[in-house]
């Protein structure tokens, strides 16, 4: 763990691929996988800690919010969180969600969750596929036949976007 001119204490961050962030102390300390991981290994602040499941630029998002809510506290949860999600694409909001999860930072979880949420409801089974890779599963005959039994399901659907 370096520290800088201020003493504000800074603790190495390697990620999944091998980019190096120095990020405060206070931030890292936000991340319930950090501080439990600082807590039972206080020796291991001296070295990069690794990150095998989240990329530099995830990373960096999530670091971005966690500086904003430091900064501003409770304020900061409303304008702030609309705003950083609408600046996101859907695969940087599902990569942040693995990132999140990983880390262990519930709220940075929960919103983005209810982001993805938001972004599929009332959306076609297409554009849900779409949106999270997967492949149809059912011949046409079976999704046909479904599509009959579950009519209802399919009311009221609004118009697909394209899937970023």
């Amino acid at each position: 763990m370096a520290t800088t001119s201020d003493e504000c204490k800074k603790i190495t961050l390697r990620t999944a691929d091998n980019q190096e962030f120095e990020v405060e102390e206070a931030i890292a300390m936000k991340f319930v996988t950090l501080n439990t991981f600082f807590e039972e290994n206080p020796e291991a602040c001296e070295e990069a800690m690794p990150l095998p499941n989240v990329s530099a630029k995830c990373l960096s998002d999530i670091t971005e919010y966690c500086k904003e809510h430091l900064k501003k506290g409770e304020a900061a949860e409303t304008s702030f969180d609309m705003e950083f999600v609408k600046a996101r694409d859907n695969e940087s909001l599902k990569e942040m969600i693995l990132g999140a999860n990983y880390l262990n930072k519930k709220d940075l979880l929960d919103m983005l969750n209810q982001a993805v949420a938001d972004r599929i409801k009332n959306k076609s089974v297409e554009y849900v596929r779409r949106f999270f890779g997967i492949d149809k599963d059912f011949t046409l005959e079976e999704e046909a036949d479904l599509r009959r039994q579950n009519e209802w399901a399919f009311q009221g659907v609004d118009p697909d976007d394209d899937v970023a």
